[in-house]
């Protein structure tokens, strides 16, 4: 064996190392990469699902923010209808065509307070209640109508304006005159 055949034979078993580790890197690489791409995928998925998550999160978010503010808006124009007719009732109270009788209840039924105190009404009224109450009358007030009577030690008054009674019984029925108006189902 010649030194030309040894080392043709070192080459040779060089080579096919070479050539193995080569063949062995490779599939390492594809492994590798196979791998990558897989975990590259898996991450895609995730993003992609917390996006559609985010999306419809979003999605769901906007639509109560609509919802909410068209509830608002229609709150709000029901509030609106609901002043006007409080309005007008104070407008047709201050015009009453049975007002006098009315006034004539209201002191009749409250003859022991005011008989030791004082009667106030409005200007349109003054006479009618100056002729029941006599020295009684205190003076008049800006009122749609009705009576305030104060106590003679003005200690306490009973508030029997129209708008005070009114706004009591506003108050409360208003949930009943809403749903009248505006039934929800």
């Amino acid at each position: 064996m010649g030194l030309e055949s040894v080392v043709e034979d070192v080459l040779g078993r060089g080579r096919s190392e070479v050539e193995e580790i080569r063949r062995a890197a490779l599939a390492e690489r594809d492994r590798i990469l196979q791998n990558a791409r897989a975990e590259g995928a898996k991450l895609v998925e995730i993003r992609e699902q917390e996006a559609r998550k985010a999306v419809e999160r979003l999605r769901v978010q906007a639509l109560a923010r609509a919802e909410l503010e068209s509830k608002k808006i229609v709150l709000s124009a029901e509030k609106g209808l609901l002043d006007k007719v409080y309005a007008k009732v104070l407008e047709k109270l201050a015009v009453l065509e049975d007002g006098g009788a009315i006034l004539q209840s209201l002191l009749k039924a409250h003859a022991a307070d005011w008989r030791t105190g004082k009667v106030y009404c409005n200007e349109k009224d003054a006479t009618a209640v100056r002729a029941v109450v006599g020295s009684s009358f205190g003076e008049t007030i800006d009122c749609v109508g009705g009576i305030v009577i104060e106590s003679g030690d003005g200690t306490h008054r009973i508030d029997l304006r129209y708008e005070t009674l009114l706004a009591d019984v506003w108050r409360d029925s208003i949930r009943e005159v809403a749903e009248v108006l505006w039934p929800r189902r």
